[in-house]
């Protein structure tokens, strides 16, 4: 329903021209994108079926070649069972058995140790670490475990013998022994990270029996899971897939790269999950597949569409193990949709020609009606300088033509009497010009300009309403710049303010900023008079805020959007109190408040005005933050701060110092000159308990 009500919009104030360039564009798109997109999404469905059926085959390709590779580590440790259940058998290095260990693990790639303990501790291993080999005899020396080393090259060249005395290793203590003992029949750890090479693999134990059914001991080959990466680098079933095996706690049991699933902690090696891959794609992957425990699923990561087949190890395999197949769909889908965006942008090519061969022959028809109604938009806007230059032979046309141009004849000249900006802002709120007001927050804004009877009394009314003209021209763009409404001028006054018809939440803020930048353009404009000999206007500023009625006040036959309450009055009397104090800009509390942490302000005074007994403080604005003057106004103000703190707290020669020091380094300073001199009426006779440091005025 939400989209429909804007269409419904459009195609009511649709123009001729889209008429016409719809039906062409219409047919073409609709055409084009069915048999793009039938023809997409079918080619698409059969080769995700056929990529499917791969990953499937793959899948079972890779668990039987895994149940292969600790297969024939599991049959070679259940055969050596025959050789290890002697009786009169002796461990040693020079023994059959020992050749036979170093057989096993230099023709079986996948057995990296392979070893025999018994129940008195004996043990015997031959083992392949890198470039050399080794086996090791472990015996019983009073109660010692005695480890002697023998060494070779792969050729089996004896090397060097060494000899550990005490190497408190017991065969009957790990893992692999306990659990082939427990069971009784063949046993297989989880996988873990190898002790003397830090790679991962997984060990296989089978028990030895003696004829009377006990315990013998127990053969076990240590399985080296690299071999099974190693083939995993070689399955490329696409550029960017990646294929991984995991076990029933997560862990990774093989991964193309087998250097970055081994992560050392607390000084101990273990494998890595999936998750701490940290390849988000495979994150994603695994948490779908927990979620749905579906076999063959496609997900979307990081804004990329991926292809994903989780398969379970069949139950004979004897572990929990999965295989993982993850890839993007464009790794197979790239050149059907390449081929698709051919086809949408030769369309693309067919759409722009009719398009424009649709809006070239509607321009004929709607160039003039368009340039009207854009005509009658900039009469709504109050934009009225514009010509148009209209060339048509249709009468109706002609005479709307006519009608606009005398209709923005007249309303130039009213818009010199009515300001235009309020105009428009009253358009834009969508208020009804009907009597009456609302209750809003508003910022004030009263400027008067300094001795002006005298300024009046010395040159002609022409030149004193020239030279006015130019000020308020001056004040008026400032305010109306920071979206200020102008409300009136009152003799040398000018009213305005911030917050209506447009709601404003800044309106203190751009209040502020409009005081300070007048400031500035009038000493700009004094300049300029003072070197025509002409008088400098110099101007005093009050703002408040607070609520205040804004509304339309007078009569049905004439009115004025204007602002009527309290806040008024105390704004108009805080504009004559820069008289008192010397200032340029005083701000009320209220105001200060909104603009605290934007503006440099300093306090000035706590006053009660003519008529309120309520007193309110008030603040001179004195610069905004990152401005050239902050860094000095900034000095100033916190200076003065503690000054007046002291004075608050009656401290007066205290006060007085530092109102002094302050004169000293801002000579012009003429309200610490007044707090000095406050100071020093105090000092010399103190007042009594009831002073509160609230000034009275007497006077408006």
């Amino acid at each position: 329903m939400n989209m429909v009500q804007p269409i419904f919009k459009f195609l009511e104030k649709r123009t001729f021209k889209v008429d016409i360039v719809f039906v062409f564009t219409a047919l073409i798109v609709a055409t084009v994108l069915l048999l793009s997109c039938f023809s997409y999404f079918e080619n698409r469905k059969s080769t995700i079926e056929l990529i499917e059926g791969n990953f499937d085959e793959e899948a079972k390709s890779v668990i039987s070649k895994t149940d292969n590779y600790l297969r024939t580590a599991q049959i070679a440790a259940e055969i050596s069972t025959e050789l290890f259940d002697d009786p009169d058998l002796r461990l040693g290095l020079d023994t059959e058995e020992a050749k036979y260990l170093l057989k096993v693990v230099t023709t079986q790639s996948q057995i990296g140790l392979f070893y025999y303990g018994d129940e008195q501790g004996n043990f015997l291993q031959a083992a392949l670490l890198g470039n050399e080999i080794y086996v090791k005899h472990i015996r019983q020396v009073d109660g010692k475990a005695v480890t002697d080393f023998r060494y070779f090259d792969k050729k089996q060249n004896r090397l060097r013998e060494e000899t550990v005395p005490d190497t408190k290793y017991d065969p009957r203590a790990r893992p692999w022994y306990i659990g082939a003992k427990a069971s009784g029949k063949t046993y297989w750890t989880d996988p873990y990270i190898f002790f003397e090479n830090g790679e991962p693999g997984i060990t296989v134990a089978c028990p030895v029996y003696n004829k009377d059914g006990t315990l013998r001991g127990v053969v076990a080959a240590d399985i080296i899971l690299g071999g099974l990466s190693n083939y995993l680098q070689g399955i490329k079933l696409s550029p960017n897939g990646l294929v991984f095996i995991i076990d029933d706690r997560e862990q990774l049991v093989a991964y193309p790269d087998p250097k970055k699933i081994v992560k050392i902690e607390n000084g101990e090696a273990r494998s890595l999950k999936p998750a701490e891959l940290k390849i988000p794609w495979v994150t994603e992957a695994v948490r779908k597949y927990e979620d749905m425990g579906e076999k063959l699923f496609s997900y979307d990561a990081a804004g990329t569409r991926y292809l994903a087949c989780f398969a379970k190890f069949p139950p004979e395999f004897g572990k929990k193990w999965m295989f993982s197949i993850i890839a993007p769909e464009d790794d197979f889908l790239g050149p059907m949709k390449h081929t698709l965006h051919k086809t949408l942008y030769l369309s693309l090519g067919i759409l722009i020609a009719s398009v424009l061969a649709g809006m070239l022959m509607a321009r004929q028809i709607s160039r003039p009606i368009e340039k009207l109604s854009a005509e009658v938009l900039e009469v709504k806007n109050f934009n009225l300088d514009s010509t148009l230059e209209l060339n048509s032979h249709i009468h109706e046309i002609q005479t709307m033509d006519a009608a606009i141009k005398a209709m923005k004849s007249s309303l130039r000249a009213f818009k010199v009497y009515v300001p235009a900006t309020l105009v428009k802002q009253l358009i834009e709120s969508g208020e009804n010009v009907t009597i009456g007001g609302k209750d809003r927050e508003l910022t004030m804004f009263f400027t008067d300009i300094a001795d002006f009877t005298p300024i009046s009394e010395s040159i002609s009314p022409k030149e004193l309403m020239l030279q006015l003209s130019e000020y308020f021209n001056v004040m008026t763009q400032v305010i109306e710049s920071e979206n200020g409404t102008v409300d009136k001028f009152i003799g040398d006054a000018v009213m305005a303010f911030w917050g209506a018809p447009i709601v404003n939440e800044e309106h203190a803020i751009m209040a502020c900023r409009a005081a300070l930048r007048c400031q500035r353009e009038i000493e700009t404009l004094n300049s300029e008079w003072v070197k025509e000999g002409k008088n400098p206007f110099h101007t005093r500023i009050g703002l408040h805020t607070s609520y205040n009625v804004v509304g339309n006040m007078g009569s049905k036959q004439r009115m004025n959007y204007t602002v009527l309450g309290e806040g008024v009055n105390l704004a108009s009397r805080l504009e004559g109190v820069n008289k008192l104090y010397g200032t340029s800009v005083i701000i009320s509390k209220s105001t200060h408040r909104f603009v605290q942490y934007r503006f440099i302000c300093r306090i000035l005074d706590q006053i009660a005005v003519k008529g309120n007994a309520q007193s309110v403080v008030i603040y001179e604005l004195l610069a905004e933050n990152n401005s050239p003057e902050s860094g000095k106004s900034k000095v100033l103000a916190d200076r003065f701060q503690d000054a007046y703190n002291l004075y608050m707290k009656r401290e007066w020669k205290a006060a007085r110092d530092i109102f002094q020091s302050i004169i000293g380094d801002f000579p012009k300073d003429s309200v610490s000159a007044l707090y000095m001199a406050r100071c020093d009426k105090y000092i010399a006779s103190e007042p009594d308990e009831s002073w509160n440091g609230i000034t009275r005025l007497d006077s408006k």
